[in-house]
């Protein structure tokens, strides 16, 4: 007669099984770097700035960039420039002298010539950072 052990024992399967193979896929699986539902969420906001947000912000970026082109680069605004007006500069000190061989004020061979020489000062130095402006467009 069987030992009640030996009966137990015999009614298992008789099959090996590998537990350092196990082991191994169980160590494995730590390995992984996101579970499931993180790896989704993590899929699904790279699928949402592929889809969404990117193709709408560079839409933005074009038309930004292309106004910025129109009046940085085409002068769409049709402004002056200090360029355009910088020998009024010289015809300004050439009336103020003429005035003071004549004994006149400027004033009454050019009205607000003091004021017009401020707003040349004021184009100039408004030129200037115009054309940073565009360096700095052209540098994008």
């Amino acid at each position: 007669m069987k030992t009640n052990l030996k009966k137990v024992y015999s009614k298992l399967p008789n099959k090996k099984v590998n537990l350092k193979a196990q082991k191994v896929a169980l160590g494995l699986v730590d390995d992984i770097s996101y579970d499931y539902s993180n790896l989704e969420e993590e899929v699904s906001r790279l699928e949402y700035l592929l889809d969404e947000f990117l193709p709408q912000e560079f839409d933005r970026l074009d038309e930004a960039y292309a106004l910025l082109k129109e009046v940085l680069i085409d002068n769409s605004e049709n402004v002056i420039y200090y360029d355009d007006v910088a020998q009024d500069e010289e015809t300004i000190q050439s009336i103020r002298e003429k005035a003071d061989e004549l004994g006149i004020d400027a004033n009454e061979i050019f009205p607000n010539i003091d004021n017009y020489s401020e707003e040349l000062a004021r184009l100039r130095n408004l030129s200037e950072e115009f054309e940073m402006s565009v360096r700095q467009f052209r540098n994008y």
